[in-house]
């Protein structure tokens, strides 16, 4: 059975600074734009990845003087998969409700179909789904210079 190759995934390794946050935004929003994602999924997926980014930068990564980001995104067989993983520490919940903060993760699932966090010792990571349409699925299968294997 031949299946077709998927399109080489966007791999970006940043220090932890909020200064990094632009430029991964327009690396992603490119990548989604090369793959011919639809604009409101592309919106939302920029929204949900920036969260990741941003919650690892001021929380996982907080109290390290040499804190990395690594982003991954992928296309799977129906959705896309993006991973954001930082070598920091979990910053566990405060019992404090703010009601102008803390709604990061809200957020991501909401945008995303689904989201996972995977707090270790080593640091945090954050894996989102985000179901491809149908017709984004062909297109991926569709595109020039790949070869089926």
């Amino acid at each position: 059975m031949k299946n077709p190759r998927r399109p080489a995934p966007l791999d970006l390794n940043f220090p932890a600074e909020p200064a990094q946050l632009a430029e991964t935004r327009r690396a992603l929003r490119q990548w989604l734009a090369d793959h011919a994602i639809d604009s409101d999924q592309a919106y939302d997926i920029l929204v949900a990845t920036d969260e990741a980014c941003a919650n690892a930068i001021e929380h996982g990564c907080r109290d390290r003087q040499h804190g990395s980001i690594h982003l991954r995104v992928r296309a799977e067989a129906d959705y896309l998969r993006i991973t954001v993983r930082d070598n920091g520490h979990w910053k566990p919940p405060s019992t404090h409700h703010d009601h102008h903060r803390g709604r990061g993760l809200d957020l991501m699932r909401t945008l995303m179909d689904q989201v996972d966090v995977q707090p270790t010792p080593r640091g945090t990571t954050v894996d989102m789904h985000s179901k491809l349409p149908g017709s984004a699925r062909r297109r991926f299968s569709e595109i020039p210079g790949l070869v089926a294997l």
